[in-house]
């Protein structure tokens, strides 16, 4: 229904990362998570605290945008945008889907082995599993060893351009060099500098829905290359460590 009346992808998507997510953010953080250009996020955005959908504060120098919880029509935009049941559903078989391709292609997580479409790139399939490992911490953990064991066969070109379709440039670039570090290779430390994005001022939460206390703990875990990219994260490099030492040297699929 939401998708059938709202009808412009950008207003859909802010209005999901706002009234859904409980997201709030500047301009840019809005635009990057939704994986729309920051022209026409900051056209919504503006357009919505007009209409009272959305409020603007100040913060550290910054205009943070929220839903604005005492609109009146407050009630119906989150029934609106309330996911039904069955797409809950098609959302975690995607999941799923995606977990057990990416395990064929070797990264070390519990789900069965399954190869992707051929349609599907492996550059597509790492630009979603970075999505993922927003929400799943060990797809995050396990990250590095997928990016070290398929590195040589990577098209840079490609996954640039899958990443920037999903928003998420920034974080694959870091899961790049992360994966240079750990394994000493060059070539991964050279490709990820073509994904540095220096807009990246202030420092943004890695994982999805943190606790006060996670973004707390995420102030004395995240490891510099993390802080370097602008990313903070309730997860040390020991975590990234052991599990690249423990998997690193497993075989590929052929």
């Amino acid at each position: 229904m939401f998708d059938y009346l709202v009808t412009s992808k950008t207003r859909r998507s802010l209005l999901k990362l706002l009234w859904s997510d409980g997201v709030s953010g500047t301009a840019t953080d809005l635009a990057e998570l939704s994986g729309v250009a920051f022209a026409g996020a900051y056209k919504e955005l503006k357009a919505m605290v007009d209409s009272g959908l959305a409020k603007v504060e100040w913060a550290d120098n910054r205009k943070v945008f929220s839903a604005d919880a005492t609109h009146p029509m407050a009630d119906l935009m989150r029934g609106l945008l309330k996911q039904p049941k069955d797409q809950k559903h098609s959302n975690l078989k995607q999941t799923d889907k995606l977990r057990e391709n990416l395990a064929f292609l070797g990264l070390p997580v519990n789900a069965r082995k399954t190869p992707p479409a051929s349609h599907v790139t492996i550059e597509a399939l790492l630009a979603d599993a970075v999505d993922l490992a927003q929400s799943d911490a060990s797809v995050a953990r396990s990250l590095p060893v997928l990016f070290h064991k398929l590195g040589g066969s990577l098209d840079v070109d490609k996954l640039k351009h899958e990443s920037w379709k999903r928003g998420n440039k920034h974080r694959v670039g870091f899961f790049l060099e992360l994966a240079g570090e750990l394994s000493e290779k060059t070539v991964l430390k050279e490709a990820a500098k073509r994904f540095l994005d220096r807009r990246y001022k202030v420092p943004r939460q890695f994982f999805n829905n943190q606790t006060e206390l996670s973004r707390q703990l995420a102030e004395n875990r995240t490891p510099d290359l993390a802080k370097k990219w602008g990313l903070q994260m309730n997860m040390g490099l020991d975590a990234f460590q052991s599990t690249y030492e423990k998997f690193a040297h497993g075989s590929v699929p052929g």
